[in-house]
């Protein structure tokens, strides 16, 4: 009797430290080839997209600027592509996850480390 009571103390402890921990969230990204760092700081690729319809702002947790020559807050301004707004439905789903945000520490510019992307 001892013996069940300790085990089944063992597993109440076990499932209290799963019910305790954050469930970790990470959806591939399809823009910047998939770099979470450089896509919440960056946004989309200007080479890919010159006149993007959002950008990230610091932060880089879920904070966002509507670019003024898009509707909205444009009337007359250009519609959001496919790509403004994919990759800002991907931005709002990733990019909040991040409990704070830092400086790039690594080599170079992140978006040459290790490749151009």
């Amino acid at each position: 009797m001892k013996i069940i009571f300790k085990i089944g103390l063992v597993v109440l402890v076990l499932l209290s430290f799963r019910l305790d921990a954050q469930q970790a969230y990470y959806g591939k990204l399809t823009y910047r080839y998939n770099d979470p760092f450089l896509f919440c700081t960056k946004g989309q690729d200007r080479k890919m997209n010159p006149a993007p319809c959002w950008i990230p702002m610091y932060p880089y947790t879920g904070a966002f600027m509507l670019m003024p020559y898009c509707r909205p807050p444009n009337p007359y301004g250009k519609d959001w592509s496919q790509d403004d707004t994919k990759s800002y439905q991907e931005y709002m789903t990733t990019c909040p996850q991040a409990m704070s945000s830092g400086r790039w520490k690594g080599p170079g510019q992140a978006e040459t480390s290790p490749f151009q992307h």
